[in-house]
């Protein structure tokens, strides 16, 4: 008896991924928003701004369902933003149920279930803070397995210098990256506008570019004003989900036993 061939599922990452064009060859910027779902007005204005971005959200937000359902209709992709543990040990800085070195694993494991569980539709994650957390193999590991059981992206803030969190992903079979330019170390506009110049320059010499801003009102009002200027400028504005495949070498169009198979083959690769 004919049995049809069973569906093809996609990966998580694949299924909540923004579409873009594969046939685009112009050097390609991501732009991640992070600290989304602090404050309202921000939020929507960040929201508001041309896409695609990829969006970061905290899992302690409120109304996380709407609020990235309304980014999706603006063609925003989301990540989980997921709180990590600093220098400062400060949860007024990470927020809280942060992942800690001094936790025992099955805790973070179900902070970070939690977390993955808040926000809908995400294409995986990035740190919040995480200048101690990242450094620590042992629970880079717990994320990475995670984010693989899952099928879900990870991109390395680099909050600081030494850490292991891209190649313990990489290591675990998870698709990642890391983040290339910071918008706004300092939020004040001369600094933002010296920021995207690098941007752009670092896509150019790459073929792509992974830029994090946050929702200040001055980094609001460059990108305002920077997004529209790319087309123009021959830069193609895409989705995290495809710059991390771009560099990873992932064909969009491969199945999942394709995607399987080249993450891991990717697990040693250079950034």
């Amino acid at each position: 008896m004919y049995q049809a061939p069973a569906p093809i599922v996609k990966p998580a990452w694949q299924r909540n991924a923004i579409a873009v064009s594969l046939s685009d060859t112009r050097p390609k910027i991501a732009v991640v928003m992070d600290d989304m779902g602090a404050t309202r007005p921000s939020m929507d204005r960040v929201i508001g701004l041309p896409g695609p971005l990829t969006l970061s959200w905290f899992p302690f937000a409120s109304q996380l369902p709407a609020k990235v359902a309304a980014a999706s209709r603006r063609d925003h992709e989301a990540i989980l933003h997921m709180p990590m543990q600093s220098y400062s040990n400060s949860i007024a800085q990470t927020g809280p149920n942060s992942l800690r070195v001094d936790l025992p694993d099955a805790v973070n494991l179900e902070l970070l279930q939690n977390a993955l569980d808040a926000v809908p539709n995400i294409v995986g994650m990035n740190n919040h803070m995480g200048s101690v957390a990242t450094r620590a193999v042992p629970l880079m590991d717990i994320v990475a397995t995670a984010l693989r059981l899952r099928g879900m992206l990870f991109l390395d803030s680099v909050t600081v210098a030494h850490s292991v969190a891209l190649a313990r992903a990489e290591f675990g079979g998870v698709l990642a990256a890391s983040r290339d330019v910071f918008i706004d170390p300092v939020p004040v506009p001369a600094v933002i506008q010296r920021q995207l110049a690098e941007v752009e320059a670092t896509s150019l010499r790459q073929g792509y570019a992974i830029a994090i801003g946050h929702p200040h009102a001055c980094t609001i009002d460059a990108l305002e004003a920077w997004l529209p200027s790319l087309a123009k400028k021959g830069f193609a504005l895409w989705p995290l989900s495809a710059t991390v495949a771009l560099r990873n070498h992932i064909d969009l169009t491969s199945t999942p036993a394709d995607l399987i198979q080249s993450s891991a083959s990717q697990g040693t690769a250079s950034r």
